[in-house]
């Protein structure tokens, strides 16, 4: 599949499954892969190549989501995921900076309630600590690129773009080009700031006419406009783009007044601008004369911003914003207003059918091209066949448009009052559109039933090679394409035959398969001959067999002496399988299908004679938790002080076992801010709880150890 077309099934998933925790378990992999990949890619097309295909609330959408899919389930996070390092994001052309403060995003609401929630909960953290008394600020929320400035002698020594908080580039030269910038200030002590770059509406337009008349592609958006006029490596050019920049916030320990020191600021007009009431907070986001204001300024804007601040700095006390701290994604004290979806009207042309990762085939609508909020939209999920009657949607038909929380595109209803009797009833193929085989229908959706569907050969080869399956590091989604597309992969075992030299020839003909990466292709391969069982449980795809259920049947395995493959075909089929807390009647029926089946037993003796090591006793992962019955079994929920990781890490570190949703073996349920479904079902299960955070670290050693929730050196200030 193409970028686009995975970046739309992306989307219609999180429009589908907005919590990432209702993640089905034997698809969370292939879709953790799915999103590494597609984000890597729009990484390079957006800060290498400077051609996005998708806004950048597109973008943060796609990245947060991953962030979360790694909150939830932190056993799976990958090294090679975009969260935990610069993969495809930097380029050559600029030098490498250190950012000394974090550069965090915000937390997003979208109406009344989100906004009221955020208030309740920031307020119950400050009032523990007998804090009573604050003031709420209202900013606009400009649609630009953010930078750190630095002035260090009285200069503007640096300008850091801002994407990963510890490392980005340099972009000075450019930054000292544009007009409305500093170049000077009367201070000389080291000051960070952070602001906006951004490009004027005017400015847009006059630049678009001259791409046009040049034969060259018009900018989108301001956004885009600014981000590659910031990435030119003449520095010259940057000045003809009459860039602007608008400061927010100063990262350093000592406030300044901005006005003197003649830093160019955008402000709401002052009677939307301070109040201690919520109230009024809501009021003013839900008033369209703040909206119709913002409109008919040269900027765009993507929302507003509401920050929590004390209501006097004179005396000693702690301030709101120490006091509150940050997650490890956003700051506690302030939050963004997204305003209500934009909706546009558009015609269908056409319906296509494309197979989803889950074998699933998915109609999707090709619309006639609209902007919609900054983005060009062409393409719209239709779902399935009941989202499909509900709407009472047909092909030719004109449907309303917006952008689900001014991200994923969705079809409200269709306007039926314009139709011409053109319109065509939409019903479902009768073969898969990738293989022409025939399709099956299950309540509302429909499957492909081919067994070596190039989509679903694609899918189980992905999962085989990834981190908590065989943990093939080079065989990512990207390369899996190209090697079905070029028939060198037609199953599992096929991966094993890109060890033989003439494949290895061939490898390295295809683009960006060089020497070396070849060469650790085969080496992770090799390695992965010898993993643990419980790995290859988990990598044949074994439906309702995911990781925690893989390494208990590896132990019941061991326990049975199981030392080949024959004795672990055996054992499977064994009912001694209900003795595994968790391995119901389903899971076994369906194990029971598996090994019985003949591709299956095809299978596992060709990675038999590929050397595939199937011995339950020489179980690495056995060995380093033998006493794992009598360890004790803890689970958590929401949002600590440090990231979930760094929290399941410590006590898995003390021997504790974590359960990622809380169950009759869960003795431990930790609780603290914004407890959800998760908190209900402990309860309901009598497990002990605990939810007093200052508790949980004596009782448990748990240490505060991350940068961004430590008490800095460097305290944040955002100054008025």
């Amino acid at each position: 599949m193409t970028l686009s077309e995975n970046t739309k099934k992306l989307q219609d998933f999180m429009k589908a499954t907005p919590n990432p925790e209702n993640i089905p378990e034997e698809e969370l992999h292939s879709l953790y892969q799915l999103f590494i990949d597609t984000i890597v890619d729009h990484n390079h097309l957006y800060y290498i190549d400077a051609k996005p295909i998708i806004s950048d609330v597109e973008y943060d959408e796609l990245f947060s989501y991953l962030k979360a899919i790694e909150e939830y389930y932190p056993s799976i996070i990958s090294w090679y995921s975009p969260t935990q390092a610069l993969i495809g994001q930097l380029s050559d052309w600029f030098k490498k900076a250190n950012h000394k403060t974090p550069l965090l995003s915000l937390e997003n609401s979208y109406n009344e309630e989100d906004i009221r929630d955020w208030a309740q909960r920031f307020s119950k953290i400050a009032e523990k600590q007998w804090k009573t008394k604050w003031k709420y600020l209202l900013e606009p929320k400009f649609d630009g690129l953010s930078v750190e400035f630095v002035y260090q002698d009285w200069k503007l020594t640096q300008a850091i773009t801002r994407w990963d908080w510890r490392l980005w580039e340099d972009i000075t030269a450019n930054v000292l080009m544009i007009p409305c910038m500093p170049k000077t200030i009367q201070v000389k002590e080291e000051l960070h700031f952070r602001g906006e770059v951004l490009m004027p509406k005017s400015q847009l337009e006059k630049l678009n006419k001259e791409r046009e008349e040049k034969g060259l592609t018009a900018f989108s958006n301001t956004r885009n406009a600014a981000a590659w006029s910031l990435k030119l490596l003449d520095s010259n050019e940057v000045w003809k783009r009459w860039l602007i920049v608008a400061i927010y916030e100063q990262l350093s320990w000592i406030p300044q007044d901005w006005e003197k020191l003649g830093l160019p600021t955008f402000n709401l007009p002052e009677k939307f601008r301070y109040t201690e009431s919520i109230d009024d907070i809501v009021g003013w986001c839900l008033n369209p004369e703040v909206k119709q204001f913002l409109e008919e300024q040269d900027i765009d804007f993507d929302g507003l911003v509401i920050k929590v601040c004390d209501i006097s700095n004179d005396n000693n006390e702690q301030s709101i914003r120490e006091l509150l701290w940050s997650t490890e994604h956003h700051p506690r004290w302030a939050i963004a207003y997204k305003f209500p979806a934009q909706q546009v009207s558009s015609q269908i042309q056409s319906v296509d059918f494309q197979v989803w990762r889950t074998w699933i085939i998915t109609p999707v609508a090709n619309i006639e091209p609209v902007q919609l909020s900054g983005a060009t939209i062409s393409r719209v999920s239709l779902h399935n066949f009941d989202f499909i009657k509900t709407k009472q949607i047909k092909n030719k038909d004109y449907v309303r448009v917006q952008r689900s929380w001014e991200v994923i595109p969705y079809i409200v209803w269709s306007i039926k009052e314009r139709r011409d009797w053109n319109e065509v009833e939409i019903t479902a193929p009768e073969v898969c559109p990738v293989c022409w085989w025939a399709i099956t229908n299950i309540d509302i959706h429909y499957y492909c039933t081919n067994p070596t569907c190039p989509a679903q050969i694609k899918e189980k080869i992905v999962h085989f090679a990834s981190r908590d399956a065989m943990d093939i590091w080079w065989l990512w989604e990207s390369v899996v394409e190209v090697l079905v597309e070029q028939k060198m992969l037609s199953s599992i075992s096929d991966v094993y035959d890109l060890c033989d030299i003439r494949k290895q020839v061939i490898l390295r003909r295809f683009p960006n398969f060089w020497e070396r990466s070849v060469s650790e292709l085969v080496d992770q391969i090799e390695l992965s001959k010898t993993k643990p069982l419980w790995r290859i449980l988990n990598a044949l795809w074994i439906p309702n067999v995911w990781k925690k259920i893989a390494q208990d049947i590896a132990l019941y395995l061991k326990e049975q002496w199981a030392d080949s493959l024959d004795k672990i075909l055996d054992a499977l089929k064994d009912e001694k399988l209900w003795s595994l807390f968790g391995v119901w009647n389903k899971i076994i029926n369906w194990i029971k299908r598996y090994v019985e089946n003949p591709d299956t037993l095809w299978l596992l003796r060709s990675l038999e004679q590929h050397w595939v090591v199937f011995n339950a006793l020489n179980e690495e992962w056995w060995t380093s938790n033998k006493n794992l019955w009598d360890k004790e079994h803890f689970s958590l929920t929401w949002t600590f002080p440090i990231s979930r990781g760094e929290f399941v890490k410590q006590l898995e570190e003390k021997w504790y076992i974590y359960d990622e949703n809380p169950s009759h073996t869960t003795q431990i349920m930790f609780i603290w801010d914004k407890a959800w479904s998760k908190a209900d079902k402990a309860q309901s299960l009598w497990i002990p709880i605990y939810n007093d955070w200052i508790e949980i670290q004596k009782k448990f050693w748990i240490e505060v150890t991350t940068p961004i929730q430590n008490k800095p050196k460097v305290i944040q200030w955002w100054l008025f």
